[in-house]
């Protein structure tokens, strides 16, 4: 394009007459209508890329071409239709292979969740003896302070049992059942897939 008395004007279009030098107007590249018919065809599938188009010219309409247009179509839909069932083949391989890979995930978690419930429970009974040792030795000396209680005089007797009741009420239960039962086995702390399959199963076997 060609800018000329303050249009812009098709290059090869005649420019009206000016005092100015036409080499000295200023130009520019635009896309514009050329007026003639464009037939484009196209696969409508995203998985099969293809694409034709006819276009007219001057000195040819593209009526003349209607019956070899016709024929190309043809041709082509044929070959999409092979080409769209291999894409769809290839798309399902795909798909497998993503619900391999994601069951493959899924036992692996299921495998790691396993062995961190049977760790994890482990470290809990472990503490839980630990604690009640300690909470077993503590109450081994509340009970020789007990027993000595009965040697003292009955005023100083009454102070030090008192003591002995706070000292157990600030440590809390000394019942090693109460401990045992805080434990939680590893099924408690994770059900495996297993387990939970077959109790889908069962339930629906029941329905």
């Amino acid at each position: 394009m060609r800018y000329v008395r303050g249009k812009w004007i098709r290059d090869d279009v005649p420019a009206p007459t000016s005092r100015y030098r036409m080499d000295h107007s200023p130009t520019t590249t635009k896309e514009l209508p050329c007026g003639r018919l464009r037939l484009v065809a196209y696969s409508p599938y995203g998985s099969v890329s293809w694409s034709t188009c006819w276009q007219e010219t001057k000195g040819s309409s593209l009526k003349r071409e209607i019956p070899g247009i016709i024929k190309a179509v043809e041709k082509a839909a044929r070959e999409l239709v092979e080409k769209l069932a291999e894409a769809e083949r290839q798309a399902e391989i795909r798909r497998l292979e993503y619900l391999a890979a994601e069951e493959r995930h899924r036992q692996e978690e299921d495998r790691r969740r396993i062995h961190q419930s049977i760790q994890e429970s482990k470290d809990e009974l472990k503490r839980i003896i630990q604690v009640w040792g300690e909470v077993m030795n503590v109450e081994r000396f509340l009970q020789g302070v007990e027993e000595r209680t009965s040697e003292l005089p009955a005023e100083q007797r009454d102070a030090v049992l008192q003591r002995l009741k706070l000292a157990r009420e600030f440590i809390g239960t000394q019942n090693p059942l109460d401990f045992f039962r805080a434990w939680k086995i590893p099924i408690e702390r994770y059900i495996p897939l297993a387990a939970r399959e077959a109790e889908k199963k069962t339930e629906g076997d029941c329905m």
